[in-house]
């Protein structure tokens, strides 16, 4: 018996006077009841691993949307010059165009803890029927179940070889609300947005911001998914203001391991509703849209970018210290967020962003800090520090930055991408 098989049998043991006293015969076969409800997940080539006609039952249930994965890379490996393997290739560092291929995830593991790899099959879902029909089959084929949104999962729980995805990239519809009221609950109407699983944040953003003059608290890279940056919490640029993204959460319909839909909220399924919010993408069921909280914009929206070199170790020590002095006193308040960081060749690099601020207002923030560094020939400014300030219904604009800042965004460049879909220049590195 393999060590998981007995760690779960040795689990199942306290329930074995309830399971005798049901109906069960012996201990014998209480255990393989047991055994039975929690054996291993099967896998390609394994016994009871789905037939050719079972897939092609799932294939007619999902409405032809069942795919069998690849890997795009799978042949670069023997034919690297080959023209498929330079197509792939020529789209590696656009986080867009992999979050399009149900095979590919946009991190590949942190020291080997995990590995990229596509499942063997995806539904390909567009509706909540879908994901039902989905769960179902995994279930009742004791498989693998994986969802992936933008792909972005640091843990690696939006892939699994030998397994069955789910994939919602095309239930990306968003839906404001002027007076939304959750399912069983008694309370005054409010301002919101309803987003399906497969919305990324710049389709979000598009619509709320935008185009919608009002502002949904997200994260601050684009092509991250809605859903799984809600479920993991969802701390954003803009959150010591508006609050996490799950706190903003106000419902969510999901599909639980059962096949079951549910509406979980404050007042409806709270249990559900409390783990949702913050417990990891697709750890308590399948999300297929949710709900939540909206709020006037600002006026402005601003950033500050630079970055400041020091000429010695020991001058970047006192640099260091002098930034995270200055943090405490002028920026650790909800004005302020994204970051100050470290890095090699004695570098401070600074990519912030404010709001509740004029240009002005920001700039005086700063302005002690710049004078301390001015004042020391120990260190430069490797990239001019800018203030930067604009109305926040532009701040995901991307005609805007097309027309006024190019440099700080880019675009899919594939032929039809949406208008809308652009990334910060500076998000290109996670990939």
């Amino acid at each position: 018996m393999k060590r998981r098989e007995l760690l779960k049998a040795m689990a199942a043991l306290p329930l074995l006077p309830l399971l005798m006293r049901s109906g069960a015969a012996s201990a014998r076969d209480a255990v393989n009841v047991m055994m039975t409800k929690f054996r291993s997940r099967v896998r390609p080539g394994d016994p009871g691993w789905p037939l050719a006609a079972q897939w092609e039952q799932l294939k007619r249930d999902v409405g032809g949307r069942l795919l069998k994965l690849e890997s795009p890379f799978a042949h670069c490996a023997t034919s690297p010059s080959d023209s498929a393997c330079a197509e792939a290739l020529k789209h590696l560092d656009n986080p867009f165009a992999l979050g399009d291929n149900p095979a590919l995830t946009q991190t590949s593991g942190w020291a080997d803890a995990w590995t990229s790899q596509p499942s063997a099959y995806a539904v390909a879902v567009e509706n909540t029927a879908d994901v039902v029909a989905a769960v179902n089959f995994a279930r009742q084929h004791h498989l693998r179940l994986v969802v992936k949104g933008g792909g972005h999962s640091y843990q690696g729980t939006s892939d699994a070889p030998d397994s069955l995805l789910i994939w919602p990239r095309h239930m990306n519809n968003v839906t404001l609300h002027d007076d939304f009221v959750a399912q069983g609950c008694v309370e005054a109407p409010q301002h919101a947005v309803t987003i399906e699983a497969g919305a990324m944040w710049s389709d979000a953003y598009d619509a709320v911001t935008t185009r919608g003059g009002r502002y949904v608290q997200g994260g601050g890279c684009t092509t991250v998914g809605v859903a799984g940056l809600v479920q993991s919490g969802g701390f954003g640029s803009f959150s010591k203001h508006w609050g996490t993204a799950a706190a903003n959460l106000l419902e969510a319909e999901i599909v639980t391991a059962d096949g079951k839909v549910r509406i979980a909220n404050a007042c409806t399924h709270p249990d559900l509703f409390w783990g949702i919010k913050g417990g990891g993408g697709g750890s308590l069921g399948t999300i297929t849209r949710l709900t939540l909280r909206t709020f006037e914009l600002p006026d402005v929206f601003g950033a500050v970018f630079g970055a400041i070199k020091a000429s010695s170790d020991d001058a970047f020590r006192t640099l260091i210290a002098k930034a995270m002095e200055f943090y405490r006193s002028a920026l650790f308040n909800p004005h302020w967020g994204e970051q100050l960081s470290f890095r090699g060749s004695n570098t401070l690099n600074i990519s912030m962003v404010f709001q509740g601020l004029t240009q002005q207002q920001a700039e005086q923030v700063w302005a002690p800090f710049l004078d301390w560094v001015r004042a020391r020939s120990e260190y430069r400014f490797a990239k001019p520090v800018q203030v930067l300030a604009l109305p926040a219904r532009h701040f995901w604009d991307a005609e805007f930055f097309r027309a006024h800042a190019p440099q700080l965004v880019v675009a899919d460049d594939r032929p039809g991408a949406p208008a809308h879909h652009v990334l910060w220049a500076g998000d290109q590195d996670q990939v």
